[in-house]
């Protein structure tokens, strides 16, 4: 009997690729956020963040409009890194990256959103002043790293918004040049991602405000929306166990789905960690 040919063997990595435009986007967003960061950063003074954040509110020509552009372009950032990350695990990308890589990914999550979430400390009005405390009362709660991570990222009360500030600079430049470098190693960002992304940016900025709390009494102060989550946590659990654990679990449920000997395990309790989070935060930005 003639033996049949089977021919040539699919690839099948091509089945777990992700899309590339969102990398495009997410460079192109943080692009934008960096630019219009540097543009802010001019006028601002560290030694009074508050009056420096309403002078460019009101004082500097179009600064008003260019803190929103650096707002919504964060705001960008991170819904594009978040999308990102949810097709990487339903695209099984995973199943051919390698440990490290996978770890660069899933690092950069964690990274984003202490990046964001100092320059919201930065602006220094009542709902930054009251995250920066609490941020700060829970890194200090860390084990062995505790006092080091919090002289690097706040120690808001002794040195105010210094030492937040300049994580948020350095640390997006970094992050920009870590991204450029990875996902454009062999093709450059177009430039209709880099017009999109400003459009969508300034667009938004056109038609949204962005406010500021102003020092004073309220019932309820609360924070940036992707911090509460952890905000609504604390209400009901040890701030060990709300402010550290909790949103920990989710990195660490990313980080070992790359594991075969783990991965349905990783993949239950992180899909029940993000039900859990975005419900929190859902009901907290509700009531």
């Amino acid at each position: 009997m003639r033996s049949v040919s089977k021919g040539p063997e699919p690839d099948l990595s091509s089945r777990y690729r992700v899309s590339p435009r969102i990398s495009w986007m997410l460079t192109a967003a943080l692009l934008v956020a960096v630019a219009s960061g540097l543009f802010l950063a001019y006028p601002f003074s560290e030694s009074a963040p508050f009056v420096s954040t309403v002078g460019i509110e009101n004082v500097v020509p179009f600064g008003d409009f260019w803190r929103r552009v650096h707002y919504f372009s964060a705001w960008l950032v991170l819904l594009s890194l978040l999308y990102h990350a949810v097709e990487a695990l339903l695209a099984r990308a995973y199943l051919r990256r390698t440990p490290l890589s996978w770890l660069g990914l899933t690092l950069s999550l964690p990274l984003l959103f202490i990046l964001a979430f100092t320059g919201y400390i930065t602006r220094w009005d009542e709902t930054g002043r009251l995250a920066g405390y609490i941020a700060e009362s829970l890194t200090l709660k860390i084990p062995l790293a505790g006092k080091t991570l919090d002289a690097l990222l706040f120690m808001v009360r002794e040195d105010g918004v210094h030492r937040a500030y300049l994580f948020h600079i350095y640390g997006s430049l970094g992050l920009l040049l870590g991204m450029g470098v990875w996902h454009f190693r062999l093709r450059r960002l177009p430039l209709s991602e880099l017009l999109l992304a400003l459009v969508l940016c300034c667009g938004a900025a056109l038609v949204i405000p962005v406010g500021l709390h102003a020092p004073g009494t309220y019932l309820l102060v609360k924070g940036p929306w992707f911090f509460v989550g952890i905000q609504e946590a604390l209400r009901h659990l040890r701030p060990e166990v709300a402010g550290l654990l909790f949103p920990l679990a989710g990195p660490v449920f990313y980080l070992v789905v790359v594991f075969p000997r783990v991965r349905r395990a990783a993949l239950l309790g992180l899909t029940l960690w993000g039900l859990l989070y975005g419900g929190l935060t859902l009901w907290g930005l509700w009531r």
